[in-house]
């Protein structure tokens, strides 16, 4: 029989695992009701809280998931109240709460805020105890932990340490569902640097997500600014495709964030993924600074990137060669001469298509393109001023934003 004691058990904090509709699909959860804030069923649980009073909503941390009997809020008015508040705060993930013990039944005027709030509001049958419920939290979360933590390392070890032996590679690679024999391409999503840790949980959960609908098989590893995906190849789909599909998911998990995918070059052997790697990350970070920045770009698009980058690897100065060819562009106030240039190359010098993307008239763009010949001593109607003109342009924003 139920010890009806008040009392306060104590606090087991658990690292962010495990999202609400997840917990709900454990065994133990099976016989719960939510009755409740359906629209908060992605909240994270970071911490799980088991209490029969409820002393001082203060002390509850973001994100906690509270378990609780519900002492003392069936007839006390004040503590009813103060529960509401607590429903309200946005602090909580999600709250459980028995009937049978203390509450008949949950009061209708909780389940308004619940639902108003997007707080997930579970009912729980009075013969669960505590126990049961925490065992299973536990065991899902430690699962998970272990299996998002075993594929990181092996992917990390895979593109960042020698391969000294090859046929054990495949055989781990199997246990993920990843066949090595088969080509393999890497992703590099890239995100803000300043996006917060539940984000980037998000973001990778979105990504796998993608590719388990697709049945692609994958490994992921997140990173402070990226997260790189090795991609098993297979069936004809395009890599853009796939790419698409991922970049989908994430924007419906993490909304109108700035996202880029680089696709490095699909390899055969194991011991290029680390130069597929950089591919990835360098396609990933060049494509925000083309005049029209694309979400997903395979390293390939880039040839005249990489072609200044060998450049500038080979030792070639950048910043003498675009200054040699943009001259008093790089000095000029008030108007900005090489963004005019760079929009008219890119648009094949279409003049109407030009001056609509800078939201000039005609006039004003072949005057301002008159500046830009008398000021660089070009021909813009010679294919071979333009192409060095081009160059000068992408060699300026490559030193501008040094990779």
């Amino acid at each position: 029989m139920r010890d009806k004691t008040p009392k306060k058990i104590n606090r087991g904090l658990i690292s962010l695992a495990i999202r609400i509709h997840e917990a709900l699909q454990l065994p133990i959860m099976k016989q719960t009701n939510l009755i409740a804030g359906k629209n908060g069923l992605q909240n994270w649980i970071k911490w799980v809280t088991i209490v029969e009073v409820i002393e001082d909503i203060n002390r509850l941390q973001e994100g906690e998931f509270l378990i609780t009997t519900g002492f003392g809020l069936g007839e006390n008015e004040e503590k009813q109240a103060e529960f509401k508040r607590l429903l309200s705060i946005g602090k909580l993930s999600g709250v459980a709460l028995y009937t049978g013990v203390y509450l008949k039944e949950i009061p209708p005027s909780f389940i308004a805020i619940a639902d108003q709030y997007a707080l997930p509001l579970i009912e729980i049958p009075a013969n669960i105890n505590f126990s049961m419920i925490t065992k299973e939290l536990l065991e899902q979360i430690i699962n998970k932990q272990s299996q998002t933590f075993e594929q990181s390392n092996f992917l990390e070890a895979l593109l960042y340490q020698p391969i000294l032996n090859k046929a054990d590679l495949i055989e781990r690679g199997k246990k993920f569902g990843v066949d090595f024999a088969k080509p393999q391409t890497i992703f590099s999503v890239h995100f803000p640097a300043l996006i917060d840790e539940n984000s980037k949980e998000s973001i990778t959960e979105a990504i796998q997500s993608a590719l388990k609908n697709m049945k692609r098989p994958f490994l992921t590893r997140t990173k402070s600014e990226s997260v790189l995906v090795l991609l098993e190849e297979g069936d004809g789909v395009k890599l853009a495709e796939i790419a698409k599909e991922v970049l989908q998911s994430i924007k419906a998990a993490a909304g109108p964030v700035a996202f880029s995918i680089g696709i490095g070059k699909t390899v055969t052997r194991l011991d290029m993924l680390v130069e597929s790697v950089k591919q990835a990350e360098q396609a990933a970070h060049l494509s925000q600074l083309l005049f029209k920045p694309r979400p997903i770009i395979h390293y390939d698009d880039l040839s005249l990137y990489q072609l200044l980058l060998d450049m500038k690897n080979s030792r070639v100065d950048l910043a003498e060669f675009y200054k040699r060819h943009l001259g008093s562009l790089l000095e000029s106030q008030g108007v900005d001469f090489i963004t005019t240039l760079e929009a008219y190359l890119h648009y094949n010098q279409n003049i109407k298509n030009t001056a609509d993307e800078l939201y000039i008239h005609r006039h004003t763009l072949k005057y301002r393109l008159g500046q830009i010949e008398r000021r660089t001593g070009a021909n813009l109607s010679s294919f071979e001023d333009c192409t060095k003109l081009y160059l000068a342009v992408i060699a300026y924003k490559l030193s501008k934003n040094i990779i």
